[in-house]
């Protein structure tokens, strides 16, 4: 019981390492339970799509900083890629390379002016930088291909091993966003993520002592929208087109929706969140005309009952449940 409590409570890098390689040995193990079909190419969405919920984890859970550009940094991941691979022939690896430095200097640029504002105002200032970017990408069709958006991509190649087919992707995106998540839970727990989660409780306290709140700031929204780049980079190579809805605002909001589903200021707490919401859009594709209707519902009755989310939620009920059995 001790171990299993300290699975679930412990702290440091070495318990995160635990965690991680578990949940790994897990997802190793579900192609032989469930098979290589529909659920593996399910599984993958997931992999891509809990890169930008983890960055604006780290971001908005842990820093406290709203903001609704994850949505445009993941269409600049997508297709600054596709445009380096399909228009200048570069190779998919090093076209996303380059893009993951085209979204450090954008995103560099972009918070040091929207990152001087606070609270609501920030979140607006994004949701402006992400409406120039979505009509920047709608209205310059020779880079971009316009409302018709840009097929062709092809996928990675690692030598001769072309990322074809759901099983070869599946063994190669979860490691990636594995790591990328176990660098994030150790980031969260070191001393810059001390500092953070004080930012988030009060900035003016922390630059009292000392420590410049605009650094830290800035440093952790390019992070988090490199996250959100090195997912839409993947998306792109993964369904091989990219369209407008691509990173549009829509999909910030559904980034917010996941981690006000899993919670805000869990990091373990975005992958649950961005499982359950890709599932459910999965089930509920019959329903097209109702599925945002059932989606908010379903989150509007997770937050009555979990109004911090449904991972802190149900972690709390484990607590009440331990300490009634430990009496």
């Amino acid at each position: 019981m001790k171990v299993l409590s300290a699975l679930f409570t412990g702290t440091g890098q070495s318990w995160n390492s635990v965690r991680v390689l578990l949940l790994a040995a897990a997802l190793l193990a579900l192609p032989q339970v469930f098979g290589q079909g529909y659920y593996l190419n399910t599984l993958n969405f997931v992999a891509v799509l809990a890169l930008p919920a983890i960055g604006l984890s780290l971001l908005s859970g842990m820093c406290g900083q709203l903001a609704i550009s994850h949505g445009a940094f993941f269409a600049i991941g997508a297709y600054g890629s596709a445009i380096l691979n399909v228009r200048l022939a570069l190779d998919p690896m090093l076209a996303t390379v380059l893009t993951q430095a085209i979204v450090v200097g954008v995103s560099a640029a972009i918070g040091w002016v929207v990152l001087r504002l606070r609270s609501h105002y920030l979140a607006i200032a994004t949701l402006s930088f992400s409406i120039i970017v979505e009509v920047l990408i709608k209205e310059w069709p020779r880079l971009t291909g316009g409302q018709q958006g840009m097929t062709g991509i092809p996928p990675y190649q690692l030598g001769p091993l072309q990322l074809s087919s759901d099983a070869a992707v599946y063994h190669v995106y979860w490691p990636i966003t594995l790591l990328m998540f176990w660098f994030a839970l150790n980031l969260a727990q070191s001393r810059i993520g001390r500092v953070l989660r004080a930012i988030r409780e009060g900035e003016p306290v922390v630059d009292s002592l000392g420590i410049s709140v605009a650094r830290h700031k800035a440093m952790i929204y390019i992070v988090s929208s490199v996250f959100a780049g090195l997912g839409g980079s993947l998306y792109a190579h993964f369904v091989g087109f990219v369209t407008p809805a691509t990173g549009s605002i829509m999909f910030a909001i559904d980034i917010i929706m996941v981690l006000a589903l899993g919670g805000f200021d869990r990091l373990w707490g975005a992958l649950v969140g961005i499982a359950l919401i890709t599932l459910l859009n999965e089930y509920a594709l019959g329903f097209a005309d109702y599925k945002r209707i059932i989606l908010g519902a379903g989150l509007v009755s997770v937050m009555l009952v979990f109004p911090r989310g449904l991972l802190p939620g149900l972690f709390d009920l484990g607590r009440r449940h331990l300490r009634g059995a430990a009496k």
